[in-house]
Parts: structure tokens; sequence; C-alpha cells
């Protein structure tokens, strides 16, 4: 029998309840799977909204509360997320050298947080890693030009088929659906400017929060855009929002394997998003969606009313969207995370 731990950053909480869900949803369905083989336990910060003291307190806290780890023998830790929490799990290293590390890169955690300046000392840290999972192949790319971690294997973190899935009987409500938090970098600016300019014969279900958006948008509401603002959805619900929907609308700068992408054409839901080498992972143009260029941000209500306007493709799209990425499924990753803990 073999004793795992789980450390991460990501996980849900009463001010974030659907911020790493994907954690949750592995520990729980990896708990489902292992019978009595092997024994799974779990260690995650708690989320909360800070400032940046506030962020460093809360990690000073989140050591504090680690520490009776160190006097637990784990055969396997797997990290979500590599800095800073990997800090913790080097001392562990330190104290236990049989110990096997794994490390699921998630995108910001090496894209932003390791550069030209910074990667001589994050490599010392990441010499310990055992076998490094990146989300998605771009990832990879990554952690093998900044971090030299070559030994691994690219693998997402898996949908949720219980969840999210095609409703045929679901009538379409809305043409387009974003979903995600209002940030820069999830190109809410660009959904913004989008909405300004489309007329009210075309719908939109907006997804998320966070100002100073939020309140942008409801004024586009009041204005008599055809927008219908969403908050706090739960994956149910996700799931018939996105059967409503014609396509989902994704104009992302930066991402890292995305999974919003994944449950909306688990739900037969087309994708159109922008044209960032992580979703070209996942677009099969005239497939399973389209992408656009988002530097070219006045051409993008054109694109998408062309998209409505080809509506002899639709059905092909839809079933496209269907077939595609089933080996992602939340079981097959789960079982394949267990092989790698077993290896």
């Amino acid at each position: 029998m073999k004793k795992i731990l789980i450390v991460t950053n990501m996980y849900p909480s009463v001010q974030k309840k659907y911020a790493g869900i994907f954690v949750k949803n592995q520990y729980e369905k990896l708990n489902e799977l292992v019978g009595n083989e092997n024994v799974i336990d779990i260690f995650f910060m708690r989320r909360t909204f800070t400032s940046k003291a506030g962020s460093v307190l809360k990690y000073i806290t989140t050591f504090f509360r680690f520490i009776p780890n160190y006097f637990k023998k784990y055969d396997v830790i797997h990290l979500h997320y590599f800095f800073p929490l990997i800090l913790f799990v080097w001392l562990y290293k330190l104290c236990y050298t049989k110990t096997k590390l794994l490390v699921t890169f998630h995108g910001s955690d090496i894209n932003t947080q390791v550069n030209e300046s910074n990667k001589k000392m994050f490599g010392f840290f990441a010499k310990k890693i055992n076998y490094s999972i990146p989300v998605g192949k771009e990832i990879q790319k990554q952690i093998k030009n900044k971090l030299n971690l070559t030994k691994g294997e690219v693998l997402p973190v898996g949908i949720n088929d219980k969840v999210f899935y095609n409703m045929p009987d679901v009538k379409k409500k809305y043409d387009f659906i974003f979903v995600g938090s209002f940030f820069h970098v999830k190109g809410i600016d660009i959904l913004y400017k989008t909405l300004e300019v489309l007329d009210n014969s075309i719908s939109f279900c907006v997804v998320g929060k966070g100002e100073p958006y939020e309140n942008k948008i409801k004024e586009l509401i009041k204005k008599g855009h055809n927008i219908t603002l969403k908050i706090d959805q739960s994956h149910e619900q996700l799931r018939v929002l996105y059967n409503e929907s014609k396509f989902l609308f994704s104009p992302s700068r930066s991402e890292g394997f995305p999974t919003v992408t994944l449950e909306a054409m688990y739900c037969g839901t087309p994708v159109l998003t922008s044209n960032i080498p992580q979703f070209k992972e996942q677009v099969v143009e005239g497939f399973n969606g389209y992408t656009f260029a988002i530097e070219n941000k006045e051409t993008i209500p054109t694109f998408l009313k062309e998209r409505l306007c080809q509506s002899e493709e639709y059905s092909k799209l839809k079933e496209g969207a269907l077939n595609s990425f089933k080996e992602l499924s939340l079981t097959k990753v789960c079982s394949r995370l267990l092989k790698i803990y077993n290896s």
C-alpha cells in the first residue's frame, strides 16, 4: 500500500467557490477509483481575497498548517502549481529522500512566475521533481526550456463527463456564451468591446464576475443590449448554459490547457477562441470550432456574425465538438494518475 499526499494552493473556498475545483474533482475521483490499494490525502491552502501583504501572510499561515505533514511519511507527493508550495515540499524531500515528487504545471506557475532572472533559482528547486505533468504541450515546452525538466508527460486535469454532457432536448437560448473571470488575461476588455458593437439581434450569455467590467456589462444591459449576466454558477448550471448556447466565445491572451473549452465540447457546443498556442492544441478549424486573431479586435464582431450565418455547418461542428477529447474524461485521467503513482 502506498501513501500519497496531494498538495495544492488551488481549491474551492467560501469566497472562491469554484477556484481550483478541478483539483477537488481529481482528489475525489482518485479516492473513488483507488479502493483499498492506496491512501490518498490532500493538503490545500485556504483561498481568500487578500492584498499582496495579505497573500504573504496567507502563505506563512499555510506553512505552519503544513508542518504536521513533516512527521508523516508519504511515498508520493503530488503538487498542483509549482511555486511557492514547492518550498514546502522541497523541505519535506530533504527529510524523506525516497519520497517521489510529481508536479502538475498549470500555466501561470511557469509562464509568468519563472523568467530569465529567476530560472536558476527555480531550477535548483526543480531538481527535486521526479516526474513533471504539464497540462498542455505549450507548457511542456516551457518547463523543458526554463527548468530543464524532461521526465514526465502531458496530462490535462480531466473533464467530469457525469456533469458535462450533451442535453439534446434543451433549446438554444443564446448565440454565444463567455465563461471566465473578468481579468485582462482572459480578454474581458475584448469581450466588452465586442458586446458594445453587437446589435440586440445577437444574444450573449456572460458567466463570471469582477470589477470594473461587471458594472460596465450591467450598463450595456440597461441600454438594451441582448446580454444575460450570470454570476457564481455551479457546474450543473454551467452544463445547462453550455447546452443553451450555440457557441462558446473565449478571447483569452494566455492559458494553461483551458478546461472551459473542453467542458463546452463535452456539451456539444462548438468553440470560437483566440489563436493563442494553447487553444490551437484543442481547436481543429471547421471540425469543433474556429480561432480568431485577438490583435484585430475590430474584426471580431464580424467574425461572430459570420459564424451564425453558417447554419449548414453547425451540425457538423456540434458533432465534431462531441467527438473531441473523450480520452480526457476525469475517470481516464485519474486512472492514468494512479498508474503513475504506482510506477
